[in-house]
Parts: C-alpha cells; sequence; structure tokens
C-alpha cells in the first residue's frame, strides 16, 4: 500500500513514531553480565559432554583450556565497555565517535581471532587434530550464542531514514454497479528516542534502525508529558470511495476536517480526520476496451478502467462521478 502525499505530511508533522532502546547503558550492561555469566557456567559442562576427553587428554586440556578462557575473556571485557559508551550516546552518534568505535571493534575482533588461533595450535598439541577441529566447532557455537543474546539488547546504530510498519488494503465493490471502495490503514509502532522541548522536536527510531526527527504540530496539546521512552502508536487509515452521482444529485467538491485532541492533563495524542470530496465529468466511453475517459473541473483528463462486470453500455457521457477521500490518523502513547 502507498498512502499518498498529504497522509505522510501528517504523519510527520502532527505526530511521531519509532522502537527505540530498552534501557540505559546500566541496563544493558546488566544484561549483557546476566548472558555472559550464564553462559560461563554451562561452558565448561557443555565443553566436556562435547569432546567426551579419556583422562589423560582431559588432564593435559583443562589446564590449557582455563588459560585460554582467560585471555578470551579480555577482548570480551574490552566489548562490554565499549557497548556501555554507545548506550550513553545513542541514538545520536557523532561521525568521529563512530570511527573510533568502528576502529575499537575491529582490534577486538582482531585480538579475538589471533588469541583464538594461537590457542588452537597449543591445543593440538595436547590432542588429536580432530578433536581440535571439535572443540573449535563447539567454541564456534558457544561465542554465536552468546553474539546473539548481546545483539538482541543492544540496537542498531540509527540512520536517516523513513520510518517502517505494516499495511492493510480491503476494498468493497456491488456487482455490477460502477465505483466501490477501498480502505488502506497503515500502522507504525514507535517508542520516542530523544526531544528538544524548545523546538517541539522529537527523535525517532524504529525497530530497523531507521531514525528520524519530527516536529510535533499544536495538535499535540499535551507535548510536555512525553517522555524518552514513550512507545507511540500511529494508525493511519485512508479511505476511497467512487460512485456514478444519480441524476438529481449536485455535487460539488469540498472538504471538511475534523481534529480532536486530547484533554489537557491526559495522556498526549490526538484524532485527526479529513474528507475531500471532487467530481468528475464521463468525457468519453470506450465499450470494446471497457474503459472511460473522466475530465476533472481542473480541466485535465484522465483514462480509468472499468471493472468488467459493469455495462458501460447503460452508462452515459456527462455523468457525473464523485470520488470521496477520507484520512484519519489517530495516535495513541503509551508510557513506560
Amino acid at each position: 500500500m502507498k498512502l499518498n502525499p498529504k497522509t505522510f505530511l501528517i504523519l510527520l508533522t502532527a505526530g511521531m513514531a519509532m522502537v527505540a532502546w530498552k534501557g540505559n547503558a546500566q541496563t544493558v550492561d546488566d544484561q549483557i553480565q546476566v548472558a555472559r555469566s550464564a553462559l560461563s557456567a554451562d561452558r565448561r559442562a557443555t565443553v566436556a559432554q562435547s569432546m567426551q576427553f579419556t583422562e589423560d587428554e582431559g588432564k593435559a586440556f583443562w589446564p590449557l583450556y582455563e588459560q585460554y578462557r582467560a585471555e578470551m575473556q579480555k577482548p570480551g571485557d574490552a566489548l562490554v565497555k565499549l557497548v556501555k559508551e554507545y548506550a550513553q550516546l545513542y541514538p545520536d552518534i557523532p561521525d568521529e565517535q563512530a570511527r573510533t568505535m568502528l576502529k575499537e571493534l575491529g582490534d577486538l575482533e582482531k585480538k579475538r581471532v589471533e588469541t583464538r588461533n594461537s590457542y588452537l595450535k597449543k591445543f593440538q598439541k595436547v590432542i588429536s587434530p580432530a578433536k581440535t577441529l571439535r572443540f573449535a566447532q563447539v567454541e564456534t557455537r558457544l561465542d554465536l550464542a552468546l553474539r546473539l543474546e548481546i545483539a538482541a539488547n543492544v540496537p542498531l546504530v540509527p540512520i536517516e531514514g523513513n520510518l517502517t510498519g505494516q499495511a492493510s488494503v480491503g476494498a468493497v465493490v456491488a456487482e455490477g454497479i460502477p465505483g466501490g471502495g477501498v480502505v488502506a490503514t497503515y500502522e507504525l509502532t514507535a517508542t520516542v528516542a530523544a526531544i528538544d522541548q524548545a523546538s517541539r522536536k522529537v527523535t525517532l527510531v524504529d525497530a530497523a534502525g531507521i531514525k528520524k526527527t519530527v516536529k510535533a504540530g499544536p495538535e499535540v496539546i499535551n507535548f510536555d508529558q512525553i517522555r524518552v521512552g514513550d512507545q507511540l502508536k500511529i494508525t493511519a487509515t485512508e479511505e476511497l470511495v467512487v460512485y456514478v452521482a444519480g441524476a438529481d444529485e449536485t455535487p460539488s467538491d469540498s472538504g471538511a476536517q475534523l481534529v480532536a485532541l486530547s484533554p489537557k492533563g491526559a495522556k498526549p495524542g490526538a484524532l485527526m480526520a479529513e474528507t475531500t470530496r471532487v467530481t468528475a465529468r464521463i468525457a468519453a466511453i470506450d465499450v470494446e476496451q471497457h474503459r472511460a475517459a473522466l475530465q476533472f473541473e481542473d480541466g485535465t483528463t484522465r483514462i480509468v478502467a472499468v471493472r468488467p462486470d459493469v455495462d458501460l453500455s447503460k452508462r452515459k457521457i456527462g455523468e457525473s462521478v464523485v470520488i470521496r477521500i477520507t484520512e484519519a490518523l489517530a495516535i495513541q502513547v503509551a508510557k513506560r
């Protein structure tokens, strides 16, 4: 579905939207440390069960393994430190600090690989190459589990772009009657990542890591109650109805707008609805191609396809076609 530009304009000027972070630097650090501790407790048991060492292999392997894990812990600790710095800057990461973090991350990855390769050579001297390869596979899976857990708690670096959501479309027509109705709905869930009270600007970041700064229009009267971390739900609905006007009907172009605001003191939000009615005249009918030419009041003409079940022989040049578009925008804020 593609909402028209007017709907998106309402989204960007009157409302807000996204998915930000689960917590501050300390919270993220706690989550990572819990994950590391849990995996560390099971790591030795997992390795022992997977490798099934003989008594002699175990005596030679385990002291070396403890040295290996102690060395691998160092880049792990440095990674946690880097993540905490990232958490304190999120969602606005200056380019200079992003470059520094990229270098640190690259250095940590290099150190981790060098340490791993160095110890794999040492392990081959106390266990067979086949078992060393199996151990490398087990370690890779354990490391992957930890990295996935960390990744789940650390959001992507936001980049500027268009926020994303879910869309659905439904249509209703009556057999043999020209026209019909189409309803398109676009839903966007978001979390406030940053607020500039003075300029009424809000930074929003969606689940895909897309960041956008929007200005809250005057419709959001309780703007001062919005906080970083608040979840926002925006639902934009567009209804398009097309029908042929009756002989005694005098269609006219018109527009109407409704804005319902949250009471002062209530959660921020707004419900806005706008209806636009446009008329056109049937300027030509092509029965063979099953289409018609519509001429609008501004003089423009558009060729449109007509549904196969509509009998065009019963339509007449000069008949009026009414196009009614209703756009509605609802904003709900769920406090932290």
